[in-house]
């Protein structure tokens, strides 16, 4: 076997099986440090802190797969969020409270479908898209609602706060997600239609692929997962705020990026992104139990999203 084959499996091993290799070590680290990282309640603290940014992620994660981005998730879920918690508060009518429900689920989808048609229909770059719609939602959220709203109705907070089977509720929603998640992007056209487009966009249009539809259709994902994700966050805070989720959209696109998802589009899996998730959530755990402060915690995230695409480009160009 010639070295040129045997560097190429270890790279094809490395792209394959290094995540989980990172996230075996950066658990195992913790739990040599740290008692209290090893306990049965800090393991479901961190899949409670994981589970938004998981279902955000996975939205993103259709985006970058088109060789675009959504930085808007974090600002839209307090949108979501806030619209969510003005139909649950205690001693509305009855009605309300599938409103609630639906509610952030549709905004979601609108923002989304804000985001998809400019960027489908104009031609306009994602990335200053949805950074001027990240200030956008934003800004509304604040104008819409500058007061927290607190007294959700017990109903409403049993999806954020209530277990299944001693499994929280919101990890199980974040698991259904990635479920249906995984099934589109392998087991449908549509899924194999949103690789084709991210792998090589100007091919898939020649092979027939309405381009600009699978991207309309990526970005109404990533609001629906959004307004999803503003349902979960604001049920298990039991309150809405017009702050909600500021930097969530970093952590999102930071879990697609680690997971091995390339920025270039056409790479990237649901698995791979919950582990890249996982990570994130273990690293914020792991030094906020070893008094990290919030700068430094920032610092070491920013440098782990760089190595990553750094990684990323290597393998691209080796490969």
């Amino acid at each position: 076997m010639s070295a040129a084959s045997v560097s190429r499996r270890w790279l094809l091993a490395a792209r394959e099986y290094g995540i989980y290799l990172a996230l075996l070590g950066v658990v195992l680290v913790f739990a040599s440090i740290s008692p209290e990282f090893r306990t049965r309640e800090n393991f479901f603290l961190i899949l409670l802190q994981v589970s938004v940014t998981g279902i955000l992620a996975i939205g993103v994660l259709f985006t970058i797969l088109t060789a675009g981005i959504d930085l808007s998730v974090g600002s839209l879920l307090a949108v979501a969020g806030i619209f969510s918690a003005l139909f649950a508060q205690s001693g509305s009518q009855s009605y309300n409270l599938p409103l609630a429900f639906l509610l952030p689920l549709l905004v979601g989808l609108l923002g989304g479908a804000l985001n998809g048609a400019v960027i489908a229909g104009a031609g306009v770059n994602p990335l200053i898209v949805t950074l001027g719609t990240l200030t956008a939602f934003r800004g509304f959220a604040v104008w819409f609602r500058v007061n927290p709203i607190y007294n959700l109705a017990p109903g409403y907070r049993l999806l954020g706060q209530e277990s299944l089977a001693a499994i929280p509720v919101p990890v199980l929603v974040l698991l259904l997600t990635a479920a249906l998640a995984s099934i589109v992007l392998h087991y449908t056209r549509f899924g194999r239609f949103v690789y084709a487009t991210g792998s090589n966009e100007k091919a898939a249009q020649l092979s027939g692929v309405n381009v600009r539809r699978i991207k309309l259709s990526v970005y109404l994902i990533s609001g629906f997962c959004a307004g999803l994700g503003g349902l979960v966050f604001t049920s298990r805070l039991g309150a809405a705020q017009a702050i909600s989720g500021q930097g969530f959209e970093l952590q999102a696109i930071a879990a697609v990026v680690v997971g091995g998802a390339s920025l270039f589009g056409g790479r990237g899996t649901v698995s791979k992104t919950l582990v890249g998730a996982l990570i994130i959530g273990v690293l914020f755990n792991g030094l906020v139990m070893l008094n990290v402060s919030s700068p430094v915690q920032q610092m070491v995230i920013g440098g782990i999203i760089i190595l990553a695409v750094w990684v990323d480009g290597v393998l691209r160009k080796k490969g």
